[in-house]
């Protein structure tokens, strides 16, 4: 009987081939608005104003394409799976389907396919592509503009890093172990360094240096013409060292702050999590859940594409008359709505009111909780 129909098969088809075209149409509609906006009108002027080239443009604008790319995916799911079902209950074919045993649930389910589809692409897109053509974009910009290119955070490096301490009463509190400060950084090695090391428990360490670079080998810093202070428990200097070279075993993530961290739009994943040890130590608990927001939001932001495509397809399945012009109107209501909510529940999460996880989500909740309370009411 048809109400035992397969995954993919002739219905499961039809449905995926009415979705096509509007997806089509919604990608071009909703990237080029987001585009013109976000980046066109800008270029233009810079061009108008004879500061970049028309050849630059159009380099910037492709640059920037994948980024609107993975804004547009969403939107065109959302407008792709509403046509589609609103059509299908245009022409009664959702009524046929009904009668011959298939759940709405089960109508669903092509558009779910397509949305995880389109979930895993905007995903790679996001992760794996943009971050990489936003740093290109940004650096061929600057160049045209004969700007000076700092992909680093050139000047007053700081990172204190904290170590749980057990006092008298048994308690545990955190204090400062290492304050690292540097005052210059040209992108190789930090100069006019000043370090604080707190780690012995008896004694602390005042360490200056000219100069000082990584040394990946050996993992660790190589100091150049600096000075050891060595201040006793009292508060006195019991010994004073100079030294022409000398190595410093401490951490990597003062260098990482400096040269990874600096813009959240052009980091993936990995350099996500990288920041996060290295401010994890540091207790810079703003910068922390600003990149925890950054991070859900490369999971997040893809899976709206999963949301979009159930919403759509729960008030497409309703018995209506509606043609591509309400459905384009109601995906713009829809997208609008869910983006000005996104908008304050990621502010909440970046200034704590909620976590970064409960930020990121709440809006995809929202959509599923609002599809299923449609799809419960069209029974």
């Amino acid at each position: 009987m048809v109400r035992h129909l397969n995954l993919f098969s002739l219905v499961d088809q039809y449905i995926m081939a009415q979705l096509v075209l509007p997806f089509i149409f919604g990608l071009g509609i909703f990237t080029s608005l987001g585009l013109s906006v976000g980046v066109l009108f800008d270029v233009m002027r810079k061009v108008v104003a004879n500061d970049i080239t028309w050849a630059i443009a159009a380099q910037i604008l492709l640059l920037r394409l994948p980024e609107f790319l993975v804004l547009g995916l969403p939107m065109a799911m959302l407008l792709g799976s509403l046509s589609a079902y609103s059509g299908l209950s245009t022409y009664s074919e959702i009524i046929a389907l009904r009668s011959a045993g298939l759940s709405p649930i089960r109508l669903m389910l092509p558009c779910l396919m397509g949305g995880l589809l389109v979930t895993g692409i905007t995903f790679g897109l996001n992760d794996w592509i943009v971050p990489q053509t936003i740093r290109q974009a940004n650096i061929t910009l600057r160049v045209a503009m004969e700007d000076e290119v700092v992909d680093f955070q050139d000047r007053n490096i700081i990172y204190p890093e904290y170590k749980r301490v057990e006092g008298d009463t048994g308690d545990r509190r955190e204090v400062l172990k290492t304050l690292f400060y540097a005052e210059r950084f040209d992108g190789e090695a930090m100069t006019r360094l000043t370090i604080l090391d707190r780690a012995e428990i008896n004694t602390s360490k005042i360490i200056t240096a000219a100069a000082a670079s990584w040394n990946p080998i050996r993992e660790g810093w190589d100091m150049q013409e600096g000075s050891v202070y060595q201040i006793g428990e009292n508060g006195s200097f019991n010994n004073i060292q100079t030294f022409d070279s000398q190595f410093l075993a401490l951490s990597k993530a003062p260098l990482i702050l400096a040269t990874q961290c600096q813009r959240s739009n052009e980091m993936n994943l990995q350099v996500i999590d990288l920041c996060l040890d290295s401010l994890a130590l540091s207790r810079n608990e703003k910068k922390m859940r600003s990149l925890q927001v950054k991070r859900q939001e490369k999971f997040a932001i893809p899976f709206v594409c999963v949301v979009f495509a159930i919403v759509g397809a729960a008030i497409g399945l309703r018995p209506q008359n509606s043609n591509r012009a309400t459905s384009v109107g109601l995906s713009v209501a829809i997208v609008f709505a869910y983006y000005l909510t996104s908008v304050i529940t990621t502010s909440m999460g970046v200034w704590g009111t909620l976590t970064p996880m409960v930020g990121t989500w709440l809006p995809n909740l929202f959509g599923f909780i609002a599809a299923g309370l449609i799809v419960w009411r069209t029974g």
